[in-house]
């Protein structure tokens, strides 16, 4: 079950996930959702999807190291960002990773 958090967050995310460029569909969200693998959200967007987030859950955005979601060279470096990870953030009102 989704707490009012998590439904926030939900809520938020929705109108960045796009449609597939291969089937056109609109993937569903999980907590497992990547921002940067499975939505494929460019560095940019990643930017002001998360400021939205930290502003809205009084997060401290220098507490994100935002390359190693986003590395400049290698995206195949990435670790992931996740739904889950921005909700257990927001619950604990700080970021927990890195």
């Amino acid at each position: 079950m989704i707490d009012l958090i998590g439904k926030r967050i939900y809520e938020i995310v929705k109108p960045w996930n796009g449609r597939s460029w291969l089937t056109f569909k609109i993937l569903p969200l999980t907590g497992d959702t990547s921002l940067n693998q499975t939505m494929n959200m460019d560095e940019e967007e990643a930017q002001d999807f998360l400021d939205e987030i930290f502003t809205e859950f009084a997060l401290r955005h220098a507490d994100l190291d935002f390359s190693i979601y986003f590395p400049v060279k290698d995206r195949n470096d990435a670790k992931l960002l996740t739904i889950n990870m921005l909700i257990k953030s927001a619950k604990a009102g700080r970021w927990l990773y890195d």
